[in-house]
Order: C-alpha cells, then structure tokens, then sequence
C-alpha cells in the first residue's frame, strides 16, 4: 500500500530544508533587486501587471511534486518530492502577503506567512521524528545528502541568473549553478540510480 503525505521524517525534514531555501533564496534576491533597481524610487508592484512574481514559480513547483507524491512508491522519491514540494511552498509563501493580502513585501504581515507556514513544517517534522523514530534518517547516505545539496544549490542558481542584478550576484549564481552541476554529476548519478530502481 502506498504511504500518503509526505513521507515520514525524512520527508518533512526535506520539506522544511526546501521551504527554508525557498523563503531565504527569495528574501535575499528580493533584497537585491531592490537594491538594485530602487535609484531613486521602487515602481509600485501594481503598475508591473505581468511581473512574474516568484510565488508563480513556486505554484510551478507544487503541482507536480504533489501529483509525484500521489502516486509514488518507492520512499527516496517521495523524499525528492518532498524536498521539491517544501521549495515550491516556501517561494510561493514569501509572496502571499503581497499579492493576495495587499501589505507591502517587507511589512510584518508578509513576513508572518511564510514564519507561520516554516513552524508548521518544523512542528510537523518533530512530531513525525518523535512518532517514527529517527531511525529513517539512517538509510540516507552521502550520495543522498550531496545531491540534495546540489537541487538546492541549483535554486539559487536558476532564480539569481534569472536576472543578474549585479557582479556579486551574478558570481553566487554562476557559482552555486556550477557546484551543483559538479555534486550531481559526483553524487546524483547513484541518488537518481536508487529511485529509478
């Protein structure tokens, strides 16, 4: 029978890791962006009618981890799934005092979304590590640790490249894009081996 939910500790442990990135990632380029291109004042966010924000992306994300996650069987990939769904959560948390709330990006409010959602996740994760034990935490080897590394290296990457704001930025991106790609190419090829098996 196959489990429902996210899967176990490992599971929420990967979804809080992910939601975690997620929020930080965007908060961070955010901050960048604005830094950026707010000389001598930021344009109103309602004047950019077809700004992709990141809360679309993270929606992207969402959707097919929980159709992964709806009919996977095998452990390590609803761990993936996991890991992928708590990123798509995270992006599209940070946003929703923005766009659906009406409160500016950096006001308390918005940042209270995404803190009540993170001590869900983190809340969820104890719970499940108390009620199953940790002992799932075992079958996890390095291979499993360095490509998850790599998929969340390559958020930062993906998201900073997508509008290189400045040398510093564009250096981080470059850099994590280039770790990540080196950690799958060491590491993945056996994670990805296990899931596919």
């Amino acid at each position: 029978m196959r489990p429902a939910g996210i899967g176990g500790p490992v599971g929420f442990v990967h979804a809080l890791l992910g939601f975690t990135s997620g929020v930080v990632v965007a908060r961070v380029w955010e901050y960048f962006a604005k830094e950026a291109h707010c000389v001598p004042a930021c344009p109103s966010i309602g004047s950019e009618l077809f700004r992709l924000h990141h809360f679309y992306f993270g929606l992207g994300i969402i959707i097919p981890s929980l159709l992964v996650l709806g009919v996977a069987v095998r452990q390590r990939l609803r761990w993936d799934a996991d890991l992928l769904l708590g990123i798509g959560i995270g992006l599209s948390a940070d946003e929703v005092g923005l766009l659906f709330l009406g409160v500016p990006y950096g006001s308390l409010v918005s940042l209270l979304v995404p803190l009540g959602v993170g001590i869900g996740l983190l809340v969820g994760a104890s719970n499940a590590i108390r009620r199953d034990d940790a002992h799932e935490f075992l079958v996890l080897d390095r291979n499993d640790v360095l490509t998850i590394a790599g998929v969340l290296l390559s958020l930062v990457g993906v998201l900073y490249l997508d509008r290189p704001l400045n040398q510093m930025v564009e250096f981080t991106a470059t850099a994590s894009l280039s770790l990540a790609v080196l950690l799958f190419a060491l590491f993945g090829k056996k994670h990805f081996a296990r899931i596919i098996r």
